[in-house]
């Protein structure tokens, strides 16, 4: 009895079996992928970390040393959207790169595999969310520019 077996009181009858193409350069590409997904979703958080603190630095500075500074109504608005959406991209990006402490038992390997699995989801979730207010960001910028430029008519 394997150790799933044992866990689950299921009897080999119960197991569904099927006949897998054995390739190993498939299986090999398999658990590279399986391995390094976590690390592919962290590297992407890295870069959303450093994309939007430059964004966020040179859209300050230029806001800064413009003659927006008086701006009212909606104007203000539309000058901080992007900021803001920045600010939580960014706080999703480091939440994907924070720690959480798991409790795995290490004999067994259905628990291991769980873990593994929602810590991706997890962190797949939040990278999603944060690359969602990146573009959404971007969207508020484009305003944001064609407001300045007076494309766009202040209320």
């Amino acid at each position: 009895m394997t150790e799933e077996e044992v866990e689950s009181g299921a009897a080999e009858e119960d197991i569904p079996s099927f006949s897998a193409e054995l390739n190993p350069f498939w299986k090999k590409n398999a658990e590279k992928l399986v391995g390094e997904s976590i690390s592919a979703v962290e590297d992407t958080a890295k870069q959303f970390v450093v994309v939007t603190g430059l964004l966020q630095g040179i859209y300050f500075h230029a806001i800064a040393f413009s003659d927006m500074k008086g701006a009212a109504g909606y104007s203000v608005l539309i000058y901080l959207a992007p900021l803001v959406l920045w600010f939580l991209s960014l706080i999703f990006a480091v939440i994907v790169l924070s720690r959480k402490r798991y409790e795995i038992n290490i004999n067994s390997t259905r628990d291991s595999k769980e873990k593994f699995e929602e810590m991706v989801k997890i962190k797949y979730r939040y990278i999603r969310i944060s690359g969602f207010f990146l573009i959404l960001s971007f969207v508020a910028l484009a305003v944001a520019v064609l407001h300045y430029l007076g494309i766009v008519p202040t209320y």
